[in-house]
């Protein structure tokens, strides 16, 4: 039995090895916006169905059939092992002025695997996430007639890579039973109360490079052109607690199940930390010679390893309500702020990763969320709000924007497991904030449409992996 359980942990820890070189690469065109061409690219919100469904709401949510990521506490609650993954696809409408583009992408999200024996009271999580990405191709075209008539101009600015964050965590808990009254005659006991603790250690790494180009249509001036690559790396933390409380249960005296309440809170905390950069830049004038591009010269190089940087602590918080009927209905109701203050780290950089007119700011995140369970055994709705807040600034107005998201949990047909299929769509708006509001009229607006197919795998109700025979 042993020997069967190494075989299957062995294949699954295969699987995220293999798996995580493909969210790199995937990864990496998750954002196409022109914003993402400061920093380290654009954050991406965890790339989890059952989360995203519900506007992001992480802290709270106890669910023991689905994995949340940003929660390492919520393992310690998963009835088995687990192994959750998802994709991704965006439509995104831009528009600037008179200008308007579209452009589709897709990705693979996280992928998130949990190993717990059932019935026990201490979890291990691992997995991979897409962090930040860059992914922009912008340019514009222009007639330069007042400095010696130079003639068209076209500017070209395009970026790729992203980042992406491994993590590997422990999570335990701690329930607290009581009786609760059935009828006049008689009692049930419940638990009444427990509390989840987890910690997570996290590498995060990735590549992101930048290219601007001047291209003159005059063959008698040089082109110029611009690129800059960062490597970067961070290790850190982040601890989680979860708990809940049961308001009130009722049962008949037959101890059957009538309804109850519970309040579930939550939060998490990462701890700042150092980030490296392997930075690098090269200004060069180039020209076409037989339709290749050739250095002629290079105007300023610019090499620097281990560039040091920092990473700001994080922290969210929020709570949920639970009801439950004797019919299996349930319904859900939640909440979460995150905080992150990339503005009190603008200082502590070696060199310049934001580039252009940007500042740092401080990003957060407001989350509202609702699940629906109709029935027992059935599918369970959801849907979510969030408005966010990013952490770049420019010309002295954030980067902020609203998401609104809907979708369902189905249970996998045939699987004879826990297992779980997701489906969500979510459709949002970005730009620049002003004073009042409202986004600043002339510039940058992305209007954007994304859905998401994912999947939570357990194992077939029969192999009670980690759970030794009580006979041969």
């Amino acid at each position: 039995m042993l020997k069967l359980i190494r075989i299957k942990l062995f294949y699954i820890l295969a699987l995220i090895v293999c798996s995580s070189t493909s969210t790199q690469i995937l990864g990496q065109e998750t954002e196409t916006s022109p914003w993402s061409r400061f920093g380290m690219g654009l954050a991406i919100p965890t790339l989890s169905s059952p989360q995203l469904m519900m506007g992001g709401v992480s802290a709270p949510i106890l669910d023991g059939y689905v994995i949340n990521p940003d929660q390492p506490a919520s393992a310690a609650g998963s009835v088995t092992t687990l192994l959750q993954t998802s994709l991704h696809g965006t439509n995104a409408n831009m528009t600037e002025g008179d200008s308007t583009a579209t452009v589709n992408s897709g990705s693979l999200g996280s992928i998130s695997l949990v190993v717990k024996k059932p019935g026990g009271k201490t979890a291990y999580m691992m997995g991979i996430t897409p962090y930040s990405a860059k992914g922009y191709s912008v340019s514009r075209s222009f007639n330069d007639s007042l400095n010696n008539n130079i003639g068209n101009i076209v500017e070209t600015y395009s970026g790729a890579g992203g980042t992406a964050k491994s993590y590997l965590g422990i999570s335990h808990g701690f329930k607290v039973k009581k009786w609760i009254p059935a009828g006049k005659l008689d009692s049930v006991l419940v638990a009444s109360r427990a509390l989840f603790l987890g910690a997570q250690v996290s590498m995060l790494f990735g590549e992101v490079t930048s290219t601007g180009r001047l291209d003159i249509e005059d063959l008698t001036y040089l082109d110029n052109r611009t690129s800059t690559s960062m490597r970067h790396r961070s290790v850190g933390g982040l601890f989680g607690a979860q708990a809940y409380q049961l308001l009130w249960a009722k049962y008949d005296e037959n101890r059957n199940f009538k309804g109850s309440a519970t309040l579930y809170v939550g939060a998490t905390y990462s701890p700042g930390s150092s980030l490296y950069t392997d930075y690098e830049k090269s200004v060069e004038n180039v020209q076409l010679l037989s339709s290749i591009e050739t250095v002629i010269d290079t105007a300023s190089y610019i090499n620097e390893l281990d560039a040091e940087g920092r990473i700001p602590a994080k922290f969210s918080a929020g709570g949920a309500l639970v009801y439950e009927h004797a019919n299996g209905s349930r319904f859900l109701i939640s909440g979460e702020y995150m905080q992150e203050d990339w503005a009190s780290i603008s200082d502590s950089f070696d060199i310049n990763i934001l580039d252009g007119d940007a500042t740092w700011a401080k990003a957060s995140r407001t989350s509202l969320g609702v699940t629906v369970v109709p029935g027992s055994g059935g599918a369970s709705y959801k849907a979510g709000f969030a408005l966010d807040a990013y952490p770049v600034a420019y010309n002295g107005s954030q980067l902020s924007g609203w998401r609104a998201s809907a979708g369902m949990t189905i249970p996998l047909e045939g699987s004879r497991s826990t297992s779980r299929l997701h489906f969500g769509v979510e459709m949002g708006h970005r730009g620049l904030d002003s004073e009042n509001g409202t986004v600043l009229e002339g510039t940058l607006e992305e209007s954007l449409l994304k859905i998401q197919v994912g999947v939570t795998l357990a194992p077939f109700f029969k192999n009670l992996w980690l759970t030794p025979k009580l006979y041969d």
